[in-house]
């Protein structure tokens, strides 16, 4: 299992006695001591232990002497430690360890032990397992000290008949372990768009909504070495509505539903659960295999009182079958396949005929470190809680999706702590643009404040959960953008407030054979005006050399994807120090595509005051359309001036 801080202390602790001992001398210096045998030993007499008692320092001070012997035998019924003696002059284990190698020194205080600690790396068993391959589980559990926050989103590759950026449903997990044997989950889901395929006997395409709220709980119920055999249960409250969802209220008489012809809106609470008894199974030190029998229970109608009942997918049982391969202590490949056998049904086409279809899943965990892990797969699978893990897409049951997920370990072992120099800490900034691949050290919190002479005003914060990975959050409105399009208002109006919540991950540091620093970063939000309440996924990779040490290039390919269209770029940028205070930070971003107009590739131009270690102010002028995602990806007819101050602390 990882290695949790607060395990680790006793190790700070083993660190530091290393340096020091209660008599101020080197550790192989004090006597060593080893256990005699038991008074009585071979007499059939209870052993008795014995006492001790100081021996007077020798007198030379040039021979070591003990410094205890014992006393003579005790109360036969004492519960005192076993007895010991000293160790022989010129026994091989009195020879002192082998010399520190140059440089190297010991921690003298507790500050320096940790900051040991901070240094080391993760091992294989730092890792957490896989609790879920996809919508499959496993039978691993978490330590009673660990938690995992996980934050999931899937989403067809285009709109479909719902527009836009199509079916996404999104998930939030917490999985918290209560001891070795029991681990609880709490999850929510939430979707409200369009169905994805056209529906030709409804006069208009029905909204639909899907809420899940619940619990699960999974035990241990046997294991060994290379096996175990779990145990889990979920209650979960399924809103369904249908006729409602998106901008459609479903307070209000909504539009079309699935379950009945009365042209309103059908909007009902289920209590729903699912059972399963995973098996998984370490059959070589890469390759993991589970076993998942299974029962979803699912109400079997819908819209009774409510325009008449109509069919949904009732009770099925199902067999799952899942293999997970480690390449490697960081990454791991994983496949995973539900198999409805009934009686109830997992689908939906667009006539509304329900049948059983497998849930089909690949795809890869990459884990930044212990703490942060990033997951991606193709999937037709929909739902995102144990009960609904059963369902595909609706109205289109065999349409591959993107499934991304995000994972977070609080109490797990961290990366090594970068120990940046104070320009690679102004580095970590960003760039405005073009970002850099350097991240602020764990317990950080950054704030910026960006304004516009066209009328952009934005505000963003991050915070770093560990030494390789920021959490990012940011709101504002665009404004003043030309020319503007379709694609540009649904993403970008005037005055629409937009929100942007993502994080930022360094996967690589320099090293002899590549000086680079490597990380990505993705963000999901939307327009949140009434007239468009559409979204994009936004994902950068970024790469920055450190070319001198006053002069830094970054490269970062980036596109914006949404169910209308795909808009991507690279972006070029620089930053030289000008002296201790100042910045020159040139940017261009070279577009590739025109969603935004011809005119999509754009420049930057900012001076940067480092007025003090926690506080910068950038002065730029760019015809980027915003410094924020889709705005590094459109151009702009005027030259915008603008200001951006940072807080960093």
């Amino acid at each position: 299992m990882p290695r949790p801080r607060a395990k680790l202390l006793p190790v700070a602790g083993a660190l530091l006695s290393l340096g020091s001992s209660g008599l101020g001398e080197p550790g192989w210096a004090q006597p060593q001591w080893q256990p005699l045998a038991p008074s009585g030993a071979g007499s059939g007499v209870p052993s008795s232990p014995t006492g001790w008692s100081p021996v007077p320092p020798a007198t030379d001070p040039a021979l070591p002497g003990a410094s205890w012997q014992p006393l003579p035998p005790g109360d036969p019924g004492s519960s005192a430690p076993p007895q010991w003696d000293p160790v022989p002059a010129g026994d091989p284990s009195l020879a002192p360890p082998a010399a520190p190698s140059p440089g190297a020194s010991v921690p003298t205080s507790a500050a320096e032990a940790e900051a040991v600690l901070a240094g080391l790396l993760p091992s294989r068993a730092d890792y957490l397992p896989l609790l879920r391959l996809g919508p499959l589980p496993t039978a691993w559990l978490l330590d009673e000290s660990l938690a995992q926050l996980s934050f999931q989103q899937v989403s067809p590759g285009d709109g479909g008949a719902a527009g836009g950026s199509g079916n996404q449903n999104y998930g939030f997990r917490a999985d918290v372990g209560l001891s070795r044997a029991l681990l609880v989950s709490l999850t929510y889901t939430y979707a409200d768009d369009p169905l994805f395929a056209p529906i030709p006997s409804r006069p208009s395409q029905p909204a639909n909504y899907w809420n899940a709220a619940g619990a699960s709980l999974r035990g241990r119920l046997a294991g060994g070495p290379n096996w175990q055999l779990a145990a889990e249960g979920a209650l979960e409250l399924f809103t369904v509505g249908s006729g409602c969802g998106g901008t459609v209220s479903c307070d209000g008489p909504g539009a079309p539903n699935i379950f009945n012809d009365s042209g309103q809106l059908v909007f009902t609470r289920n209590w729903v659960g699912a059972l399963s008894l995973p098996l998984t199974w370490q059959a070589s030190r890469q390759l993991q295999l589970s076993l998942v029998p299974a029962v979803s229970f699912l109400p079997d109608s819908q819209g009774a009182g409510q325009g008449g009942a109509g069919e949904f997918y009732g009770t099925t049982i199902s067999l799952g079958l899942g293999a997970s391969y480690r390449l490697g202590n960081q990454v791991q490949l994983f496949a995973s396949g539900l198999l409805p056998f009934g009686p109830g049904t997992n689908a939906f086409d667009g006539d509304l005929v329900y049948s059983r279809v497998p849930i089909l899943t690949a795809g890869a965990n990459i884990a930044v470190n212990p703490r942060i892990g990033l997951e991606a797969s193709i999937t037709n699978g929909f739902g995102l809680s144990p009960a609904t893990a059963i369902l595909a897409l609706p109205s289109a049951p065999t349409e591959p999706m993107l499934n991304a997920r995000f994972t977070w370990n609080p109490g797990a072992m961290d990366s090594p702590s970068p120990r940046y120099s104070r320009r690679q800490a102004s580095l970590a900034l960003g760039g405005l643009s073009v970002n850099t691949a350097l991240t602020p050290a764990d317990g950080t919190t950054q704030l910026w404040l960006n304004g516009d002479s066209r009328g952009n005003l934005f505000g963003s914060a991050g915070y770093s959960v560990s030494n390789d990975f920021q959490f990012q959050l940011a709101a504002g409105v665009f404004n003043g953008i030309e020319p503007r399009n379709g694609f540009v208002n649904t993403y970008a109006g005037n005055g629409d407030i937009n929100l942007r919540f993502g994080g930022k991950a360094m996967v690589f540091r320099p090293s002899k054979s590549l000086p680079l620093w490597a990380a990505g970063r993705i963000s999901v939000g939307r327009n949140e005006d009434a007239s468009s309440k559409q979204g994009y996924f936004f994902f950068e990779t970024i790469n920055t050399w450190e070319a001198t040490p006053t002069l830094a290039f970054n490269l970062n390919p980036k596109l914006a994807w949404s169910g209308s269209g795909t808009s991507w770029g690279v972006g070029l940028g620089a930053n030289l120090q000008l002296g201790a205070s100042f910045q020159l930070i040139p940017e261009v971003n070279v577009v590739a595509t025109d969603l935004g107009g011809t005119n999509g590739s754009n420049g930057s131009l900012a001076l940067r005051w480092l007025a003090s270690s926690s506080t910068t102010v950038d002065v730029y002028v760019s015809n980027a359309a915003g410094l924020y995602d889709l705005g590094q990806l459109l151009g702009n007819d005027q030259v915008r001036v603008g200001a951006r101050l940072a807080f960093s602390f």
